[in-house]
């Protein structure tokens, strides 16, 4: 199965990246590094996300809060471009993500470093897409995963 999963960037804030991965399975096919905002998501997939091939998009889901000025909500209109790119896309909230999909995992599989990333997106992104195959039993994914890591560890 493969997977493009999202982590979208702040609209607003400049520093902030967008990342992206296409996992086949538990394996990494491509990555990508996007500039913050909707503008520069439409760019790359004007570029390059539209010729991509994938069964499923995921999209870390983002909640906006009111109540909280720190918070950049302008992530959303990231997300809302993001959508309008892929229509057919899931939203995954990424609560447990982090004890579902350890760190340790992560390195087993080969997704833990990535380069020119800002908060580390590319890893977020793989974690999500990941995250998603195991919380919808994906067995196909769940069983790479369970070859990569028995692979790994044998040798």
């Amino acid at each position: 199965m493969k997977i493009l999963a999202i982590d979208p960037s702040s609209n607003r804030i400049d520093t902030s990246t967008t990342g992206i991965v296409l996992l086949d399975n538990a394996k990494l096919i491509d990555y990508w590094v996007v500039p913050y905002g909707a503008r520069n998501f439409r760019r790359w997939f004007s570029e390059i996300g539209q010729e991509l091939a994938y069964d499923v998009c995921v999209i870390e889901e983002y909640i906006a809060r009111d109540n909280d000025r720190s918070r950049d909500n302008s992530v959303l209109e990231t997300v809302a471009a993001i959508q309008m790119c892929y229509p057919d896309s899931v939203l995954q909230r990424n609560a447990g993500y982090q004890s579902d999909i350890p760190n340790t995992l992560l390195k087993v599989l080969g997704l833990w470093k990535f380069k020119k990333s800002h908060h580390q997106d590319i890893r977020a992104a793989a974690r999500l897409g990941l995250f998603y195959a195991m919380r919808n039993d994906i067995e196909e994914v769940v069983q790479d995963i369970g070859k990569i890591a028995t692979k790994k560890m044998a040798s």
